[in-house]
Formats: structure tokens, C-alpha cells, sequence
């Protein structure tokens, strides 16, 4: 697994997890993807509030609303 990211907001951060198979270039808008929305910085992560597998053609929105929640 590799990380991309994290997003950092000023109510928390969101991270995507992708499984290390092969990373290519196109990998994160075509394969699921785990994504992970904490309280706090990636530094010093709080409360777990959204872990979950995602689709590709989820991901956008997924992102979207979490930006829009720890904005």
C-alpha cells in the first residue's frame, strides 16, 4: 500500500490508500482506493470519522464532500 496525500483542512485531513500494484500512472482514477478521514493534522490524527473502500468514479465525490465538511 502507498499513501497519496494527505489533504490537509483546518477541521482535519483526509489520506488515500492505494494497493502498490505496479503504480501506474493511471492507477488512481481507475482502481479503488481506501480512503481515511481523521480529526487533527497527519501529524497528531484525532477521531477516525470515514474509512472506506472506494471506487474510482466515487473518488471525486467522496473527496469533494469531505473537503467540503473539514473545510
Amino acid at each position: 500500500m502507498y499513501e497519496i496525500g494527505p489533504l490537509t483542512y483546518r477541521q482535519g485531513c483526509v489520506s488515500v490508500w492505494k494497493e502498490n500494484n505496479g503504480c501506474r500512472e493511471d492507477a488512481l482514477m481507475h482502481d479503488r482506493a481506501i480512503v481515511g478521514v481523521y480529526t487533527g493534522t497527519p501529524e497528531q490524527r484525532g477521531d477516525q470519522l470515514f474509512r472506506a473502500w472506494v471506487n474510482a468514479e466515487e473518488l471525486p465525490a467522496v473527496l469533494n464532500h469531505w473537503a467540503n465538511v473539514l473545510r
